[in-house]
């Protein structure tokens, strides 16, 4: 069993009350309000550290950085889901795996082929 935290950054209530201690402190300062459900709140979050004059603000989210992991670089891959459980892609098929030629059906008539 791992020790870290989960891939989602809020689902722990450390991570939570930290992040609620800078939300009240921006707040406090800029007159901003930030919602938890915010996509962009840890961008939002490390922007008004920055600017901020309150050192408090900028040793929560140093607290915040070390308990929750990372961002990830960039999206990944939307995978395929069905019925709740990831589904295994399929390779995409390459040149040396291309489909033989279809062959032209013959026509039939009673059971006999026949010519066009």
């Amino acid at each position: 069993m791992s020790t870290g935290l989960s891939d989602h950054w809020l689902m722990h209530r450390q991570v939570v009350s930290l992040v609620n201690q800078c939300r009240r402190l921006i707040r406090e300062e800029f007159a901003v309000a930030l919602r938890l459900s915010d996509a962009d709140l840890r961008q939002q979050l490390r922007h008004y550290a920055r600017v901020s004059q309150d050192t408090r603000i900028r040793a929560l989210l140093n607290e915040i950085d070390s308990l929750a992991p990372a961002l990830p670089a960039g999206p990944e891959a939307p995978r395929q889901m069905y019925r709740g459980q990831a589904v295994r892609s399929e390779e995409k098929p390459s040149l040396a795996m291309a489909p033989k030629p279809v062959k032209k059906s013959k026509r039939m008539y009673r059971g006999r082929p026949v010519e066009d």
